[in-house]
């Protein structure tokens, strides 16, 4: 028996694929997916397909379900949006300081040509 373990934040969205494999030719020979929300926890039957589709007579896997929660780690989508607004907000401020400088520059680069204009800047 192998053990395999899988993370869902949504199972009813999340399909699961058991595939059969021949190790010595190196390819699937069976398979099935079931959606993941809609299995129960127990031991379960899966009625395996051939690669074209169709249900394999007398082909079946036992498997045995166990679910569990883990702790999502994961930022969730209103903390991101709410990142997202707040360096949007922060690039806003930074733009309107870049541009008051600028209009700042272009205040005191008029004011230097005008004293380096006027005859008693030299004397």
């Amino acid at each position: 028996g192998q053990e395999v373990h899988c993370v869902a934040a949504e199972p009813m969205a999340c399909v699961l694929r058991v595939a059969v494999v021949d190790e010595e030719a190196g390819q699937e020979v069976a398979y099935d997916t079931v959606v993941l929300g809609a299995v129960r926890e127990g031991y379960r039957v899966i009625h395996l397909r051939s690669m074209l589709g169709t249900r394999i007579e007398s082909c079946y896997l036992l498997v045995h379900i166990a679910f569990s929660t883990q702790v999502n780690a994961w930022v969730g989508e209103q903390e991101l949006v709410q990142k997202l607004y707040d360096l949007k907000e922060a690039n806003d401020e930074l733009r309107c300081k870049i541009d008051e400088t600028l209009a700042r520059n272009a205040q005191l680069e008029s004011r230097l040509i005008d004293v380096l204009d006027s005859p008693s800047a030299f004397g």
